[in-house]
């Protein structure tokens, strides 16, 4: 019978769960074999077609945007491609926490958004810094693969390479991937991209991230009309938004976004009545990295709880 969901399957869709840390490729793939990924991968064209080309390798692709994931999953589903993997994740965050070093055969990454404007810049991949962080997670002389329409960038990410561990190669080439992304510059009449090929010559060790527990707290009472959970600003930031409570299931939700090592997550907090007391941790669902930051919002919440009843 056809499947009519416009996903196709969710098997190859790896929701983001503290047991992923790192990654353990026989629980994720069901086999051990070498691992690439793409970075962005957009609607899925590239991503599946080198998943098919190489049977033996495993595959992981990172995007954030849901509809593309989902046109992506469709795709995999219907090429029956059962050794690929996607996320709805930073790929920064990703390489960070789910590789340890050297465990990566090659990492793609095509058309990434340039941000052109000088004030954006800061929000470019490929920095020195995020080029030693993928040195560090790939094995010794594999490479990363990257292709930008936007020749400014390509002259950028060069000027970044140096003091990262790779060696630079790099072509002009015509429009060959298929990608929504490459349809639509070649369709408004360009001719040339820009290929960059970087090749891992000398280790560099990356971001090794360290376990946070992430607390539970409790407590006998809470008076939600006084709970105002306190913003922090410095090497870690959290902000946060609005608190919402039904005292109809007796649970409230704080938003919370949490800034620190140049990326941010967004929180989802519960103040939520159980058998122990009132619970504050992250809400079911809810993505939540492991980090110093994140652990920091959850703390601030349970002291905004412990000041309303004091």
């Amino acid at each position: 019978m056809k499947n009519n969901y416009a996903y196709g399957s969710l098997a190859s869709f790896l929701p983001l769960e503290e047991n992923l840390f790192p990654m353990d490729q026989p629980s994720v793939f069901g086999r051990r074999a070498p691992i690439e990924v793409e970075i962005g991968f957009g609607t899925g064209e590239y991503l599946v077609r080198i998943a098919r080309d190489f049977p033996g390798t495993n595959f992981l692709g990172f995007e954030q945007c849901a509809n593309r994931a989902i046109k992506t999953l469709r795709k995999i589903h219907d090429g029956d491609l059962k050794h690929v993997r996607i996320m709805r994740m930073d790929a920064v965050w990703g390489l960070r926490y789910l590789f340890p070093e050297k465990s990566l055969s090659r990492v793609h990454c095509l058309f990434p958004c340039p941000w052109p404007k000088k004030r954006h810049a800061k929000h470019r991949l490929f920095s020195t810094q995020i080029l030693q962080l993928i040195n560090s997670r790939l094995i010794d002389g594999a490479q990363l693969y990257i292709v930008t329409d936007h020749r400014p960038y390509f002259e950028w990410i060069l000027e970044h390479v140096p003091g990262s561990g790779f060696e630079i190669g790099s072509d002009i080439i015509p429009a060959k991937f298929g990608t929504k992304f490459e349809r639509k510059w070649a369709e408004a009449g360009q001719s040339e991209f820009f290929e960059l090929t970087l090749t891992k010559v000398a280790h560099q060790h990356g971001f090794v991230p360290e376990k946070v527990e992430m607390k539970t707290y409790f407590f006998d009472q809470v008076d939600f009309a006084r709970v105002r959970p306190e913003n922090v600003w410095g090497p870690v930031t959290v902000k946060f938004g609005d608190l919402l409570y039904d005292p109809g299931v007796k649970k409230a939700v704080v938003d919370a976004v949490v800034s620190e090592d140049d990326r941010a997550q967004h929180i989802w907090i519960v103040i939520v009545h159980t058998a122990k007391g009132w619970c504050v941790c992250p809400a079911a669902g809810t993505i939540v990295l492991p980090t110093e930051g994140a652990q920091k919002a959850i703390s601030l919440v349970a002291e905004a709880v412990r000041k309303s009843s004091s």
